[in-house]
């Protein structure tokens, strides 16, 4: 079968390549052996493709195969598994999602009902699940709806426009920041009243105050780090929070220090990397809400492009340019 494999750390459409491995073995006790089909590439894939996450580890001969997420059929299944043959399911975490075929633990897959498209079933994990941990984190930070505002930086990402309808459905004041005047466009067809700001005119940090309308900013959620995570985490209010999820710029955040003594001003992270260690109860509500908005709004997981498995570097160049309105997908039959 195909999977994609990198052999050495580097920039992802270099060294990513669709190479012939051996198939997976029958699965054991608890297991599902799926098809793949589609499977989301996440920023996130990327950054363990180029080292950020351990620079100078050491890669096995035979390579690392790609991906967490994915969606497809059930091939097979192994003893005490409640699923059958052919059932559509997408899962996440299972190692080598980008393979025509993945061993996973039966407890990350999730049956997809009818009324939910292939396209969104493939990504109905990273995306929808880190936005339960925002929200969260929002909640936990004492942010309160009608009071606090909530600005998101990387606003017209995938996770933040699930993130932004969901906060609005809860009653928060927000607040979208993005790098570009056309990402404002983009973002009002899907929110049209929602105050968007954009960081290439001189002056974005005054036009979020006003946009708050007063309101204090109780919380930033960010996954750029570097400039914009420290300018905004200047805006927070006294006790507001800084809630990073990503490292797109690959610059650290840089506050002053009196930020934290005088304004009692909080940095946390969250990571779906973590989502697997969380009570079961708590994942069945996080997957429960996942499957709500893939059936219920389902604009909101737009689709940029699909390549062929076969085309991984395109797809991965594809995600690392500016602009995209949706997720890229890889395909297999």
């Amino acid at each position: 079968m195909r999977a994609a494999v990198y052999f050495k750390h580097g920039k992802p459409e270099d060294v990513l390549q669709a190479v012939e491995v051996a198939e997976p073995g029958c699965p054991g006790r608890g297991e599902v052996l799926v098809r793949v089909l589609l499977r989301p590439v996440h920023p996130g894939d990327l950054l363990g493709v180029s080292g950020r996450y351990q620079p100078g580890s050491v890669i096995p001969e035979g390579g690392i195969r790609v991906g967490f997420e994915g969606y497809g059929v059930v091939e097979q299944v192994g003893d005490g598994v409640n699923l059958k043959p052919g059932t559509r399911v997408a899962f996440f975490p299972g190692r080598g999602a980008w393979s025509e075929k993945a061993l996973v633990a039966a407890e990350f897959v999730t049956e997809i009902p009818d009324e939910v498209s292939d396209e969104a079933a493939a990504q109905l994990h990273v995306n929808p699940l880190t936005t339960a941990l925002l929200l969260r984190a929002v909640e936990t930070s004492g942010a309160k709806p009608g009071r606090d505002v909530v600005v998101l930086t990387a606003a017209g990402s995938a996770v933040a426009r699930l993130t932004i309808a969901l906060l609005l459905d809860r009653g928060y004041d927000v607040v979208g920041v993005v790098r570009r005047q056309a990402g404002v466009n983009e973002l009002n067809v899907v929110f049209p009243d929602l105050p968007v700001v954009s960081t290439d005119k001189t002056g974005w940090q005054d036009r979020i105050f006003s946009a708050s309308d007063g309101h204090p900013i109780g919380v930033v959620l960010d996954p750029v780090g570097g400039e914009t995570a420290s300018a905004a985490t200047g805006l927070l209010s006294q006790g507001g929070s800084l809630v990073s999820y990503g490292d797109l710029s690959g610059q650290p955040i840089s506050v002053p220090a009196l930020y934290f003594s005088t304004r009692d001003i909080r940095i946390s992270g969250v990571t779906v990397g973590r989502w697997a260690g969380l009570p079961q109860e708590l994942r069945k509500a996080d997957l429960k809400l996942a499957l709500e908005l893939a059936a219920s709004r389902p604009e909101l997981f737009p689709v940029e492009e699909v390549f062929d498995l076969a085309d991984v570097a395109k797809a991965a160049a594809q995600v690392e340019l500016p602009g995209k309105t949706g997720t890229v997908l890889l395909a297999s039959q």
